[in-house]
């Protein structure tokens, strides 16, 4: 068990020195008494909404979410047939988690009880010579019940990263050169599943630092 702690604690000092390692600038996970994992069975991932800064298609979230939830005790709703309800719906943006009635019903009919959405507020990459200096991912969610649109989970997670000199440092005797900021795809991924697991388990970033004591 001591080795296991020092383990730990070598792991955490690199990470504060490497860069490479990101860490949540804001981690927030919320549930209202209403939520219980278990009387969830079906989900429908709608679009995520997109920053005024953000320019990549948020079609990546919902995949991502889906590949994270899938296999797990929920069942997601077929995206083909989400597309089609709305389109019928004539809706421009399905991410707002706002419907009509008989969008609901329509819903429902595909089993679905509730409804994943969101925005991505920020995703930023800067790079010169194709080595990123700095990398920020913004994500919020929300998961609401399709009967009455209340929330039952909420969470925002923001994720920086930087290059860094780690030669100055010296730590274990790195070499000198310095660390690549870690890639906003792998802080969107990062962020996505640690929103997936937090539902899932119905577990918050304190229960898992428990986990190391």
């Amino acid at each position: 068990m001591v080795y296991m702690k020092r383990f730990y604690a070598i792991a955490i000092l690199l990470c504060v020195f490497l860069s490479g390692c990101a860490t949540p600038a804001i981690h927030k996970v919320n549930y209202t008494k209403e939520f219980t994992p278990e009387k969830i069975k079906c989900i429908a991932i709608l679009n995520f909404n997109r920053g005024s800064n953000v320019s990549i298609s948020t079609d990546i979230i919902v995949e991502k979410f889906t590949t994270e939830i899938v296999g797990s005790r929920f069942k997601v709703v077929d995206r083909t047939d989400i597309k089609k309800i709305f389109e019928e719906a004539k809706f421009q943006n399905i991410g707002a988690g706002i419907i009509d009635e008989q969008t609901k019903q329509k819903l429902k009919q595909l089993g679905a009880d509730t409804i994943l959405t969101g925005t991505l507020q920020t995703y930023t990459e800067e790079k010169q010579n194709k080595f990123i200096h700095y990398a920020e991912v913004y994500l919020t969610a929300k998961l609401l019940k399709v009967e009455t649109g209340e929330v039952l989970w909420s969470a925002e997670i923001l994720k920086k990263s930087k290059a860094k000199n780690v030669g100055e440092k010296k730590l274990l005797n790195v070499i000198d050169r310095e660390a690549e900021a870690e890639p906003v795809s792998k802080l969107l991924d990062d962020i996505i599943t640690e929103m997936a697991d937090s539902f899932k388990e119905k577990k918050t970033l304190t229960d898992k630092i428990k986990i190391w004591q």
